[in-house]
């Protein structure tokens, strides 16, 4: 493909006209509604020029009324896919509002998740895994021993945590259009900071123009191997491709209008998470069996056991999330499950909860756990010839959670199921 952008933007449609512009400016309309009342930016990327007119609740209930009356007809993927994703944008504008909608119904309409509690089976083999890990790279004592001994022997300065992350931006590139997807050569990260003070680990911005931004939280704790983990998140394959990667194909008439954007809380969010969670096992770095120039079996083994260490503390981060915000425990019970059955530092505890209970990302959260989980299933079970087939299923195609999972059981011939148990 020519990968430079020099020629006259196409248009790809799924609906009529006044339709497509309606859908998009539902999107940043309530990106409009999430700044005024919450400070959050939730259209984190929008490719059209379309721009918001509808400054009410009401006024946007008018104009989902409009679109989904104009959906009902439309058949095929492109019709599950619009009004999966409009009944997700009514949802979350209830959830804005503080109508009292129960949180289970939430995750269940706006990202087309589970709110099942993860089992103390999937718990204990994710701690197995962990256990094996940190005993095959030579540490011993009981689990929070030879944790606390792996993280202080891998640990990063905090003022050398950017510069340690630069590290891994060529070569994660690299793996990524190699192994993973083609970008436009106007791809770029323009800088790398650090910041203080927030919930987040790590931020991708995407300033447009294939260009973004990575930060990263110095108040937590980093090391390595985790920050391999993160940086493949937010960078490459992770947040920075997508972003990318969406928005060369809307430039080239590939990507329809009606998915030319990305809004927090919306049934697209598993698959957004869940690519960057499953990441940097799409470059290989954990995998001895694949070639990556530049990264050594030593590292690959560090970086599998940071990955089966991160999925073991999401578990739990996710159970309490779950539990908080179906009104079963209180603030002090999460943060206390976190820190004495999780094993969670104290700082990360207090950053966890400050996420799952904040009023827009409490119903995000459940994506990064669910998505990992259905992304890295699908990844593990796809056989090495149709991982081409699976990248475009992933990074070209627009999905929901239900619609991914469609997409996955007939690449597979059979029925993928993405949340039976969590395959290692």
């Amino acid at each position: 493909m020519n990968r430079s952008i020099k020629e006259e933007k196409k248009m790809l449609r799924w609906s009529d006209e006044a339709v497509g512009e309606k859908i998009v400016n539902i999107v940043v309309s309530l990106n409009e509604q999430a700044q005024k009342l919450y400070s959050q930016e939730v259209a984190t990327a929008s490719y059209s020029d379309v721009k918001p007119s509808l400054f009410s609740f009401d006024k946007i209930g008018d104009e989902l009324d409009e679109v989904e009356n104009a959906l009902l007809s439309k058949e095929g993927h492109e019709g599950e896919y619009m009004r999966a994703m409009t009944n997700g944008f009514r949802y979350f504008a209830r959830s804005l509002q503080g109508d009292n909608v129960p949180y289970d119904e939430l995750i269940a309409n706006i990202q087309e998740l589970p709110t099942t509690l993860i089992t103390n089976q999937q718990i204990e083999h994710a701690r197995d895994l962990v256990e094996k890990g940190l005993s095959d790279i030579g540490y011993k004592g009981n689990l929070f021993e030879k944790t606390a001994a792996w993280r202080s022997d891998t640990l990063i300065d905090p003022e050398q945590v950017t510069t340690v992350a630069e590290k891994f931006r060529e070569t994660s590139k690299l793996g990524t259009m190699k192994r993973v997807v083609e970008l436009p050569e106007e791809d770029g990260i323009d800088w790398i900071k650090s910041t203080r003070g927030v919930f987040w680990s790590g931020y991708s911005k995407y300033t447009g123009s294939f260009r973004g931004n990575l930060t990263f939280n110095i108040d937590r704790p980093w090391t390595e191997p985790i920050l391999a983990q993160i940086m493949a998140h937010e960078g490459y394959p992770g947040h920075q491709a997508f972003y990318c990667r969406w928005d060369y194909l809307y430039q080239q008439g590939r990507l329809p209008l009606e998915a030319s954007y990305y809004l927090i809380n919306s049934p697209t969010n598993a698959l957004f998470e869940g690519g960057p969670e499953t990441a940097l096992s799409f470059l290989g770095w954990d995998d001895v069996n694949e070639e990556t120039p530049g990264v050594t079996d030593e590292q690959k083994q560090q970086y599998l056991l940071a990955r089966n260490y991160l999925d073991y503390q999401r578990m739990f981060t996710t159970n309490a999330c779950y539990l908080y915000n179906l009104g079963k425990v209180s603030k002090e019970e999460t943060i206390d499950y976190l820190i004495n059955r999780g094993g969670i530092t104290e700082i990360e505890a207090n950053n966890a909860f400050r996420f799952f209970s904040d009023p827009i990302q409490k119903t995000y959260f459940p994506c990064y756990y669910y998505g990992r989980w259905m992304v890295g299933n699908a990844y593990k079970e796809t056989p090495k010839e149709k991982r081409k087939e699976y990248f475009t299923i992933l990074y070209d195609t627009p999905h929901t959670t239900k619609t991914f999972i469609k997409a996955i059981s007939k690449l597979h011939g059979e029925e993928f199921n993405a949340f039976h148990t969590m395959k290692q």
